[in-house]
């Protein structure tokens, strides 16, 4: 089963009450409130070594659609059951 996941915006906090309301029994949607903020390395040189080697969010596109609209929407692949 392809699952459809909604990311809402922060700011948005009514559209994640409708979303999550409007899909409860819809168990192929799942309605999420963004709960990144900051991202946590502020300091440009640090004092330690780098330890990550790539940048974790592998999507920037859901950044930038968070930040330009109220929300994001994925479609996740099946999930491989045995």
């Amino acid at each position: 089963m392809k699952r459809t996941l909604f990311i809402v915006a922060r700011h948005c906090r009514d559209l994640h009450t409708y979303l999550t309301e409007r899909f409860a029994t819809d168990t192929e949607v799942e309605v999420i409130l963004d709960r990144r903020v900051l991202e946590r390395r502020q300091d440009p040189t640090p004092q330690n070594a780098e330890r990550r080697r790539a940048e974790r969010r592998k999507r920037p596109e859901i950044e930038t659609e968070l930040q330009t609209r109220s929300h994001a929407i994925l479609t996740l692949p099946d999930l491989v059951r045995d």
